[in-house]
């Protein structure tokens, strides 16, 4: 049962022992009693029972009673929404983001972007994820970027960052300075990849269009050149609301899905974000073309966006992944929370309780958020080679226990106080309420609150 890349590994940097793994691999193998050890960021042992005796080990977790699986992966979130939680409730997307994120977003400063993302961040390694992907459409100041991607850094999370742009949109309420050429647009993503080069896979620098309504056809163009000649992956609201195929109706002729097919958009390079309205047609377009999906419900139903068509993506083979949205309207980045939505979602509307299972939704957040990035070989599941992202989950808890499925418990019967430790790249990140960034919560919030009230008498003297 014991697996090695080599015949004896002397010394680790840390060893995780007694453990319920959840590998989340092809097969979906369960170890019960397993160990995993851990060298420069990489799994290079997995086994069963007692730990080896040639194994010496720089930092020993006993996981007894714990469960261990793949980190997971939130492929949606906006970072500065941390500062709006709340506002803007009870209406649909355009509203809300007019009442809300729009006058917000525009005044925001890169200082407080860097709040934000440690706010982020750090209540998504306390959810168990490892990795976030920020969907960042605030650039009417390069320097938001930065103060964004270094408070992701200041926690230790890998990060996606999604510099996207729009071209058009201010009689949809798009702020003018906001606005931007793609080429300009496209400037600015080569400087970010240009000047965080040396991050290896702890950063990667994406783009795309922000939404169908505020991105021209040579907008989509200019960018999905860029892309394909600079081997960039990107992502895009679609199909969300039915105002993406009203906007491109009455613009282009065409309901988006059909338009992006005909300019060569559609590739595995794209990430899809919420596909609400995707008919049939389109979700084969998209399986044919090895579009992924993040599936974001808690806001989908927050907005009153309604479900998205998910066991008909999964049956058609389009890759499923699973995202918070931001804070503002979610109104959280606890990704348990949007496990459990992303499951009871699909049984509630389609009247199947069997619809979506608790694995099912589990390699949802685990294989299909590693895939949705491009980095399924890399992350995504427990095996030696992979890296380690990683998160133990401590059943002991009167909301969760007892524990006779670990899927299930994981999915419909947990919150953040089961995440026992988070790992990523081999870093014990959070462990039992304590973050390794040294980072205070109250500290956190004091400063926020600072910065709020700035923000507040700027829109009040406006």
């Amino acid at each position: 049962m014991n697996q090695s890349t080599n015949p004896i590994e002397e010394s680790v940097d840390l060893l995780i022992s007694h453990a319920t793994i959840c590998t989340m691999d092809a097969s979906r193998r369960v170890i019960r009693n397993g160990y995993v050890a851990v060298n420069n960021g990489t799994i290079v042992r997995i086994g069963e029972g007692n730990i080896p005796t040639d194994i010496r080990s720089a930092q020993t977790i006993d996981a007894a009673g714990q469960v261990l699986l793949p980190g997971f992966i939130d492929t949606h979130t906006h970072i500065f929404q941390s500062f709006l939680k709340g506002l803007g409730a009870d209406h649909r997307l355009i509203e809300w983001l007019n009442r809300s994120a729009l006058p917000y977003g525009a005044l925001m400063t890169p200082y407080q972007h860097r709040l934000a993302a440690q706010l982020t961040c750090m209540e998504a390694l306390k959810s168990g994820c490892t990795t976030l992907c920020e969907f960042f459409y605030t650039d009417q100041n390069p320097q938001l970027a930065d103060g964004c991607i270094a408070g992701m850094e200041d926690t230790g999370i890998r990060s996606v960052f999604i510099r996207t742009f729009q071209d058009a949109g201010e009689d949809y309420g798009m702020p003018a300075c906001m606005i931007e050429p793609a080429e300009q647009a496209m400037e600015e993503v080569s400087r970010l990849r240009k000047d965080y080069a040396d991050r290896g896979d702890m950063l990667s620098i994406w783009t795309g269009p922000d939404v169908t309504w505020s991105t021209t056809r040579d907008g989509y163009r200019t960018m999905l050149e860029y892309c394909l000649s600079e081997n960039v992956r990107y992502a895009m609201h679609i199909d969300e609301t039915e105002v993406d195929n009203a906007m491109c109706r009455e613009h282009y002729g065409q309901s988006i899905v059909p338009m992006l097919d005909d300019m060569g958009f559609l590739t595995d390079k794209m990430l899809g974000v919420h596909c609400v309205n995707l008919t049939d047609d389109e979700i084969r377009r998209f399986a044919d073309h090895g579009v992924s999906v993040s599936y974001n419900p808690v806001s989908n139903m927050y907005l009153g966006s309604g479900a998205a068509p998910i066991r008909e993506c999964l049956d058609t083979g389009v890759n499923v992944s699973v995202g918070t949205d931001g804070a503002a309207s979610n109104n959280t980045t606890n990704y348990l929370e949007s496990l459990k939505f992303a499951a009871l979602i699909q049984k509630g509307f389609s009247r199947d309780a069997a619809r979506i299972t608790a694995e099912q939704t589990i390699a949802m957040a685990t294989n299909g958020g590693a895939k949705a990035i491009g980095m399924e070989d890399r992350l995504g599941s427990i095996e030696i080679g992979k890296r380690a992202d990683l998160v133990l989950f401590e059943p002991r808890h009167l909301t969760s226990i007892p524990m006779h499925d670990p899927y299930a418990t994981m999915v419909y019967s947990s919150t953040p106080e089961n995440i026992a430790t988070t790992i990523v790249n081999g870093r014990v990140v959070y462990r039992n309420g304590s973050f390794a960034c040294g980072i205070d919560e109250r500290d956190l919030a004091g400063a926020i609150d600072v910065e709020l009230d700035k923000l507040r008498k700027q829109l009040a003297d406006n």
